[in-house]
């Protein structure tokens, strides 16, 4: 089955606590995923759950923009509408970025890959299978003329460019071919860059198999 994203909400808002929730609708189809990137300033992230189901943690980064970076991975999710909700470590009332994707046909998170020096632009490289999208986010000191290239030299929109103090923008490819694929990123200032493999579910192996007989009289 092939892999197709569905319906996307991001999200930023002043928790003002340890907790905060919003809604998400998952796409109806076999073999879903959803996958959610936080970044929350000064707080880790400890968990997230969708429709009340825990979700699975698949990397955590400490950027050197004193903010903590989390993707979560959640499979065959509750369809429809449900709450996507959020625990972190200790109060915050600094703005806090989310960013969900749904996809069906999907295996789920693949590679990750992450480059926490600062630059502009910013890069990281990525192996990925056939057919697997790639998520890509930055967090930068400035969201202003914010872009991001999945893979390098093309420009894809950006889905979403949050105020957290400092600023963190991304977007996501279309289905690619299997490889080192290099993504880039920027504004006007120096940032860190995160790459997410999100991968197809593979069509089961083999096939039928038989055998022939010729009867004679």
């Amino acid at each position: 089955m092939a892999l197709v994203e569905g319906n996307r909400t991001t999200d930023v808002r002043v928790p003002a606590g340890s907790s905060y929730s919003f809604s998400h609708n998952q796409n109806v189809g076999s073999d879903g995923c959803l996958v959610v990137i936080v970044a929350a300033p000064a707080v880790s992230t400890t968990g997230v759950t969708y429709g009340g189901q825990a979700m699975t943690n698949k990397r955590n980064e400490s950027t050197s923009y004193s903010t903590n970076w989390t993707v979560w991975e959640l499979k065959n999710p509750p369809t429809g509408t449900n709450t996507v909700a959020v625990t972190l470590s200790g109060g915050s009332w600094n703005s806090t970025s989310t960013a969900c994707y749904s996809f069906t046909g999907s295996n789920g998170v693949g590679n990750t890959a992450y480059n926490g020096t600062q630059s502009n632009p910013s890069t990281t490289s990525l192996t990925i299978s056939a057919n697997s999208m790639i998520l890509g986010s930055c967090i930068g000191g400035n969201g202003t003329a914010a872009y991001i290239e999945i893979p390098q030299g093309t420009s894809r929109p950006v889905d979403w460019n949050h105020n957290i103090n400092n600023f963190t923008w991304g977007g996501i490819s279309p289905s690619l071919t299997a490889g080192i694929k290099t993504i880039e990123g920027g504004s006007t200032a120096t940032s860190n860059i995160l790459g997410i493999e999100v991968t197809e579910l593979a069509a089961p192996s083999g096939g039928s198999s038989g055998s022939w007989f010729m009867i004679f009289e």
